[in-house]
């Protein structure tokens, strides 16, 4: 063993939920197609054996490993890069975890949920073989929460709520309260990354071409009331899409046990949804 190759960093581990029941039931040529299809998109979202030349150059800036198996995905992002190197480990690896919100916001709009766990420690790969602490204790982070989300280990917290470069930003711009939130299951509290509030915090407002085109004919005050529909609208749709997902894959389970994972999720999204939107069309109610 080199110790070169071992590092120290972040690790996520998402789970496809209801993946290994769905190949179980696969009968067809179809099937299996579909199913093809659904891990693609998940790759995709993850960036796994990426296309896009941006993508894979921030990639090898990170030296961010992504990993796709049949029913999963393995992120690691160390704290030694290119990246760390000049900008230090706060920004560049909130900024990947970040990314992993946008990343499941991507899958439950195709309705595909996930679960996850993200942990730090350390990480060996060489070849064909990985050994890895935090690989290891970000799937059992996954395994102890049973709602559809990414949770983190008390370790990864810490070390980002803790971290000296947190001083730069000021009480309303703090990032931990923004990508962070908390989560009680059977008298225990987790965290977890908030990828609804994430997601909608990132939407735009443009919608068409036919509304660029309106935008840049217009007085500056509608360009505004232009820029603000636009927003709204993406928003409510957003949230809409969501919505009618959760509903739907509530009502294709007959297990008391994944229907409450979904009302866990319901609930999650009427919370943030509220923060964004008046539309009560937008409201996940089952």
């Amino acid at each position: 063993m080199d110790e070169k190759d071992i590092s120290v960093g972040v690790t996520a581990f998402i789970d496809i939920l209801g993946f290994g029941n769905k190949v179980l039931a696969a009968k067809s040529i179809d099937d299996i197609k579909e199913i093809h299809k659904d891990v693609k998109l998940i790759q995709d979202a993850f960036d796994f054996e990426t296309d896009d030349d941006l993508t894979r150059e921030v990639q090898e800036i990170h030296r961010t490993t992504v990993l796709a198996f049949s029913d999963c995905v393995v992120v690691n992002i160390p704290l030694e890069s290119d990246a760390t190197k000049y900008e230090g480990t706060f920004d560049p690896i909130m900024s990947e975890i970040t990314s992993f919100a946008y990343g499941q916001g991507i899958c439950c709009l195709n309705s595909l949920f996930i679960r996850g766990g993200l942990d730090l420690g350390w990480w060996y790969q060489k070849d064909a073989t990985l050994i890895s602490q935090s690989m290891v204790n970000a799937y059992k982070s996954e395994g102890a929460v049973s709602v559809p989300v990414i949770a983190l280990t008390d370790r990864v917290y810490d070390y980002f709520s803790k971290h000296s470069h947190r001083e730069y930003y000021s009480d309303d711009f703090d990032p931990i309260p923004r990508v962070f939130r908390t989560l009680e299951i059977n008298g225990k509290k987790h965290l977890y990354i908030d990828y609804v509030t994430i997601c909608l915090e990132a939407v735009g407002w443009q919608r068409s071409k036919e509304q660029l085109d309106e935008y840049r004919l217009s007085s500056p005050e509608d360009k505004d009331k232009i820029m603000n529909k636009g927003y709204r609208q993406n928003i409510d749709e957003w949230l809409k899409t969501h919505s009618e997902n959760i509903k739907r894959a509530h009502a294709d389970t007959n297990e008391d046990s994944v229907k409450e994972k979904y009302e866990w999720l319901a609930n999650y999204h009427n919370e943030i949804a509220n923060n964004f939107t008046r539309n009560q069309d937008c409201l996940c109610n089952i």
